[in-house]
């Protein structure tokens, strides 16, 4: 049986997905340095060098839109399951479904790619 905290957090996301919330910048520099930063800074290691280093080259390409869609799909997800997801570590069945999503294949491809 899944977590009330993990139910709360889909429900959530259900409602939230591709809509701004108000703590979001509303001018696109501040929102991509937000996103920069949040990407330097999650609390592992591994995933600060790779998201950091992929941040820093396409973040700043990004639109709005593009930004929003990245954080729900990636940013999002609590740390370790960034990790998993995003190394191919023990992927629980309910984060397989995100494995097809548009950034978590480019930040995979990237980091496979080793220019990291």
């Amino acid at each position: 049986m899944a977590s009330k905290n993990f139910i709360s957090k889909r429900v959530a996301e259900q409602f939230t997905k591709n809509i701004i919330l108000p703590n979001r910048p509303k001018d696109l520099h501040s929102y991509q340095k937000m996103l920069m930063h949040r990407c330097t800074n999650l609390g592992m290691k591994e995933l600060d060098i790779i998201l950091g280093r992929w941040s820093q080259e396409f973040v700043p390409k990004m639109n709005y839109e593009e930004l929003n869609q990245m954080e729900s799909e990636i940013l999002d997800l609590d740390t370790i399951d960034i990790y998993n997801l995003l190394l191919q570590v023990k992927v629980a069945e309910e984060l397989k479904p995100l494995e097809q999503l548009k950034y978590v294949q480019e930040i995979r491809n990237y980091a496979l790619k080793g220019l990291i």
